[in-house]
């Protein structure tokens, strides 16, 4: 995915901004709440990505932290969580932006519980 977003800003004319992104994720900082920091290659505006993958349909589950959560909330404007599905017959894929809650149903999947 990384390649991917590097040739896209490349292919829009903004090496300039393909050559400023960055893969926490690669680099095991997971604590980020996103995967890839990219830019928009129109305006340069940042994108923070949390990348999404499946072999299934668009509409597989999948899961999201509350950490990522939180960094969608607290970054509506370049939060993109992007879906990728169908990735073994060639991949398609789509972008979700904030609030999450308009485009996904979510679930409570697991809770803390500490003893009182």
């Amino acid at each position: 995915m990384f390649k991917f977003e590097y040739d896209r800003l490349c292919q829009a004319g903004r090496r300039d901004l393909a050559k400023k992104m960055d893969w926490p994720a690669d680099r095991g900082e997971d604590h980020r709440g996103y995967d890839i920091r990219s830019f928009a290659p129109d305006n340069g505006e940042e994108r923070l990505f949390e990348i999404k993958t499946t072999n299934r349909h668009a509409r597989t589950r999948v899961w999201l932290s509350r950490n990522q959560v939180e960094t969608a909330a607290h970054n509506p404007a370049a939060y993109r969580v992007r879906r990728i599905f169908d990735f073994s017959n060639g991949a398609e894929m789509f972008d979700i932006k904030p609030p999450l809650d308009v485009c996904l149903c979510s679930t409570p999947d697991k809770y803390v519980a500490v003893p009182r």
